[in-house]
């Protein structure tokens, strides 16, 4: 195994139960590399706008990068692809833990599943060979107590039950999850209850001593910047985000609340909860924590602590400051399967709708034993409210209709991460336009605007992060580039120590044996953007798709850190357009694709 690569991928039939191993298509690793690109590549082919998301016609990828494997520095990931259940797009996300490692040392890259099983399986994978196994006894177990003898993805009894909004779990615990877009549901439609994956082999970059070289020149500064991430995990970013404003809260209405903030924030919990740190396989880093409650109404919650997202949408987003009751409400999401920042969004929108009169019997802002018991109902389907949360806070808009379709905050159908848009500007192009609705880390702009440059991405100095200049041309550019990370399979919080684009690309052409300049990987990344906006196009998405809810882009919060800005979106939208080179219907032309060597797709726009 050299370049990274194993070279082989398997095609899981459910229906007829055929399993077999694919040689991976040089040209695809060329022009795609891995990952999210591989995995665009793979769902391109089998796309259809018809077949319901839920169906056995959608097809589910699992794809590992090149990088996996190998000494490359926070690598061990993979992605997961299928089309949304909650947006009906393009679905996406990602993981990190010790899997990625664990099936490309079975003897895989990647895993292709169509169809969908009569009864529950789950797929063994050890040393080469792949079996489908019963999992009629494991249908229902959570993701915590399932023990299947090695690395495994699961899912937890929510998917099972149909919340749109499942994970896919991993490394029990420690809470790791593909959480966004509702792709544990996918995986449950295809009664797939889990993949586990047991192997010794390990993939060889094409250079290693230039990979070392290469990663002794960036790695000491990484884990310099990131010490706060390690000392105390994401959340620890939660007082400073809400004295600038980019703390969302009360479901994206008020612009302050310093004493929640400093209740919740990541350092309290290292001073009141936190029993241990960890990282995933090959990380110098570490922001995972482990927490225990003791006492009190919590009590007996062990395990993985929640991150910033996890933290701020099920706490600000709430007017939720009781650490410990985010602390279990987190835990009970991570048994279920259930992707924790769309759950927050469901929260906030269903107390909204108390506040408003539409659903009275709804929880109170800031009751977080409400909260907690609405999370169960939605889990478990219990009650005609709670089932119809359970579909996302687009789906309950649309039924409740009027003033609700104001307050479900989401792009796409998928409920926005915990960054605020009227705070960094940037966000409001990187949500609107990105392709798995709602999402900051396709683009990842923000950090741009509050403390890093990216000269060789035209962003010299940190950009001004109210002002609209530039910040249209930057996402487009920065999205490109952070797709190389999605597909190479590295952690974005290396750009907290300075890493810039030529270190990526230096590290690229070491695992892979590639002598690709900067402007050819850059490509690549374009090449893998353009391909996923066209999947979209294909399942019906149009330019009216890139807008954002009302509030944000008219609803100044008057206090905090950013109390009067509002996104010039306008502007900002027509310069990401022109700088991507797409039509007046924000999809790609036929001479673009031709160039980007997806001609292909031409029908498709």
């Amino acid at each position: 195994m050299a370049g990274g690569y194993v070279g082989r991928y398997l095609k899981i039939n459910l229906t007829s139960g055929e399993i077999k191993p694919v040689p991976l298509n040089d040209k695809d690793t060329a022009l795609f590399l891995g990952g999210s690109g591989l995995a665009a590549r793979w769902i391109a082919a089998d796309v259809a706008a018809g077949p319901d998301p839920l169906g056995p016609g959608n097809p589910l990828v699992i794809v590992t990068g090149p990088a996996a494997g190998t000494p490359t520095p926070t690598s061990n990931r993979f992605a997961a692809a299928a089309r949304s259940p909650l947006t009906r797009l393009w679905g996406e996300g990602d993981c990190g833990g010790r899997w990625a490692s664990a099936l490309k040392g079975a003897g895989f890259d990647g895993l292709w599943f169509t169809g969908q099983s009569k009864q529950p399986v789950y797929l063994h994978i050890e040393n080469g060979e792949a079996e489908l196994r019963d999992a009629r006894a494991l249908w229902g177990v959570d993701t915590y107590d399932l023990d299947l003898g090695g690395p495994a993805i699961c899912i937890g009894p929510a998917a099972e039950r149909g919340v749109l909004f499942g994970a896919i779990m991993h490394d029990g615990s420690a809470g790791r999850a593909v959480g966004r877009t509702g792709l544990g549901t996918v995986m449950a439609s295809k009664r797939l209850k889990a993949v586990v994956a047991i192997g010794k082999d390990r993939p060889q970059p094409a250079r290693p001593e230039v990979l070392r070289e290469a990663i002794r020149a960036v790695i000491g500064p990484v884990v310099e910047a990131t010490k706060g991430i390690h000392l105390h995990g994401t959340a620890g970013g939660i007082e400073n985000y809400e004295r600038l404003g980019n703390l969302p809260i009360k479901n994206w209405k008020q612009g302050s609340w310093r004493d929640g903030a400093i209740k919740t924030t990541g350092m309290t919990m290292t001073d009141t909860l936190l029993t241990g740190r960890y990282a995933c396989q090959g990380c110098p880093i570490g922001c995972g924590r482990e927490v225990e409650i003791k006492s009190g109404p919590h009590a007996g919650v062990r395990g993985g602590g929640p991150e910033y997202e996890t933290a701020t949408a099920l706490g600000a987003l709430c007017l939720i400051d009781d650490l410990e009751a985010i602390c279990h409400m987190n835990e009970y999401c991570n048994r279920q399967g259930m992707d924790t920042i769309t759950a927050g969004g469901v929260l906030a929108f269903a107390m909204e709708a108390r506040e408003v009169g539409i659903w009275p019997e709804g929880p109170l802002w800031g009751d977080a034993e409400a909260a907690l018991d609405l999370l169960r109902r939605i889990a478990e389907r219990d009650g005609d409210v709670p089932t119809l949360l359970g579909l996302g806070t687009r789906r309950a808009a649309e039924v409740w209709g009027g003033l609700a379709r104001e307050f479900a905050i989401h792009v796409k159908g998928l409920e926005f991460p915990m960054h605020e848009p009227r705070a960094y500007v940037s966000l409001a192009i990187g949500f609107a336009t990105c392709t798995r609705g709602a999402d900051h880390l396709q683009g990842y702009s923000h950090p741009y605007e509050r403390l890093l440059k990216a000269p060789a991405l035209g962003i010299p100095e940190t950009m001004p992060r109210e002002a609209a200049a530039g910040k249209g041309v930057a996402v487009a550019r920065l999205q490109n580039w952070m797709a190389l990370f999605d597909s190479l399979k590295v952690c974005k919080f290396l750009v907290m120590g300075g890493f810039q684009p030529e270190h990526l690309v230096s590290w690229a052409n070491a695992v892979t044996g590639r002598d690709l300049s900067l402007e050819e990987w850059l490509k690549t990344g374009e090449r893998i953007c353009n391909l996923r906006r066209v999947i979209n196009a294909r399942l019906g998405a149009s330019r009216a798709d890139d807008t954002l809810p009302p509030r944000i882009l008219f609803h100044r919060r008057g206090e905090g850190g950013a109390p009067d800005s509002l996104p010039p979106f306008g502007p900002m939208l027509a310069d990401y357009y022109a700088e991507r080179r797409w039509n007046e219907m924000g999809l790609p032309t036929p001479e673009l694709l031709r160039e980007l060597d997806l001609g292909e797709y031409t029908d498709w726009v």
